[in-house]
């Protein structure tokens, strides 16, 4: 069993009114890794557990196969990081991740459209998923309360008197015994894999309710190295397909090292191939050639790697009137999205704040998986919403479909295209899509009059601009920035 601690105290959350002995984190990605700071400040100490081999430099691991793919920390994931952990972002920027605005820096293509480009100030990260859970990990290590335990297993929950006591633990290696750790708090946060649906049925509180909706999402990357010339400087592009029919979208992101992970993909098996030339002509079939036009001539630094998505599964803790005290559940074991729409490390960020927010109000942690649970739900159900919901716009996909779906994603195609030229109508898209504003707020009547002028009263319902007019109005927004 390696253990790795750090004497250095973080300052930034207050120790709050309620204080226990023990807290105990299953698993050691970003949500798990996000678990322990809020704890921190209200337990003598807490153990991470793993069950993977963690690395102690910046590298790829093999429990997390996503790692090897496009990330970006939404605005609204960034500011919550930066509270969790001060000047986190200057570690980050230290060590290379490439700042830039949501709006201004990219190139957005959705829904047969570019996304009208000015400064926003909604302000982003664009980095591997390495760096970020290393950096974090480093963090988590300094507070002096804190160990992390890798290579073992959580086996099994520890249950007294309707309350978890601790966890059953094994090392994994040949003629390790299993042994059982006694705490106060246990939180599982062992992604979209978790057991706890298991274990809770075995003790007799029955399975979370869960509703899955199938994508057949597969994407393969390739890193490339970057030219300041690369889109005329700008930071990354998003390519993605006009639902129902087409299906294939492409992202480029600027990351560390001067260097650019595209990742290409699609919905419902339409996948991108692995082989150099194949890899090249699906770019060239994507809605626009922004990607294609730099990869043809740019120098590949890795060969390409592949990464499925099932579906998107949620799993409805909330649900539950009867559940075991001192437990709770949280990030991808509780809400597993689509990883094309980039929420998941967000909702982990504001599922850490909820627990923070959670912890300074309970006298005990009996009963705060009802608190925390409801507050879970209502963090995750925007996400939800654009992600599944979106995904429903694709012939195809199949899973429980929310009453009003078609007519959401109706309305949502013209707000694409109303986006295109209303810097009113971009932005709020954008302050719903980083999580920072409800998904509602697209319905307040001063977003759908701006809609319905863009859409109909100026254009039509069916108009699309000439690919030559939306460049040059978008080049006109940015020169008089």
């Amino acid at each position: 069993m390696h253990v790795v601690r750090h004497s250095d105290l973080l300052s930034g959350l207050p120790p709050g009114r309620f204080h226990g002995h023990h807290a105990i984190v299953i698993g050691a990605s970003i949500s798990g890794l996000l678990a322990p700071r809020v704890p921190s400040a209200h337990f003598d100490r807490i153990t991470v557990f793993d069950r993977d081999v963690l690395p102690s430099t910046i590298e790829n691991r093999r429990a997390v196969p996503q790692g090897q793919h496009g990330h970006g920390l939404l605005a609204s994931g960034l500011r919550g990081l930066k509270t969790l952990f001060p000047a986190i972002d200057h570690d980050l920027l230290e060590a290379g991740a490439v700042p830039g605005d949501v709006i201004g820096n990219f190139r957005w293509f959705q829904h047969g459209h570019y996304k009208a480009r000015f400064a926003s100030g909604l302000d982003g990260l664009l980095l591997s998923r390495p760096l970020l859970e290393g950096t974090l990990r480093r963090r988590v290590l300094r507070l002096p309360n804190v160990r992390i335990l890798d290579h073992t297993r959580a086996t099994a929950l520890v249950v007294e008197q309707g309350s978890v006591q601790g966890v059953h633990v094994r090392v994994q290696q040949p003629g390790e015994a299993g042994t059982t750790v006694v705490a106060d708090l246990v939180v599982d946060a062992s992604g979209r894999g978790s057991r706890s649906p298991e274990w809770l049925a075995s003790l007799g509180y029955g399975r979370p309710a869960a509703e899955e909706v199938h994508v057949g999402i597969g994407y393969t990357t390739r890193i490339f190295r970057r030219s300041p010339r690369d889109l005329d400087g700008d930071l990354g592009a998003l390519l993605a397909p006009k639902p129902p029919h087409e299906t294939r979208l492409g992202f480029m992101l600027a990351m560390e090292g001067n260097r650019w992970m595209v990742t290409l993909g699609g919905w419902l098996g339409n996948h991108a191939p692995t082989d150099p030339a194949g890899y090249l002509e699906f770019a060239s079939t994507l809605a626009r050639p922004d990607i294609y036009d730099v990869i043809k001539h740019a120098e590949p630094l890795t060969h390409a790697v592949t990464y499925a998505f099932p579906s998107n599964l949620r799993r409805r803790y909330e649900a539950f009137d009867r559940f075991p005290g001192n437990y709770l559940v949280m990030g991808d074991a509780l809400c597993s999205f689509n990883p094309l729409y980039g929420q998941g490390m967000s909702v982990a960020t504001l599922e850490a704040l909820a627990l923070r927010d959670c912890l300074e109000q309970a006298p005990s942690v009996r009963e705060i998986w009802r608190r925390f649970f409801k507050a879970a739900g209502k963090i995750i159900d925007g996400p939800w919403m654009i992600a599944a919901g979106s995904d429903f716009a694709f012939e195809g996909v199949t899973g429980p479909k929310p009453r009003g779906t078609s007519a959401v994603n109706w309305y949502l195609d013209r707000v694409h295209q109303a986006a295109s030229t209303d810097r009113h109508v971009c932005r709020a898209f954008f302050e719903v899509a980083n999580l920072l504003a409800p998904a509602p707020s697209l319905f307040r009547p001063s977003i759908l009059a701006r809609v319905w002028r863009e859409c109909v009263a100026l254009r039509g319902p069916l108009a699309i601009e000439s690919d030559r007019s939306i460049t040059t109005r978008r080049h006109r927004m940015l020169e008089t920035h």
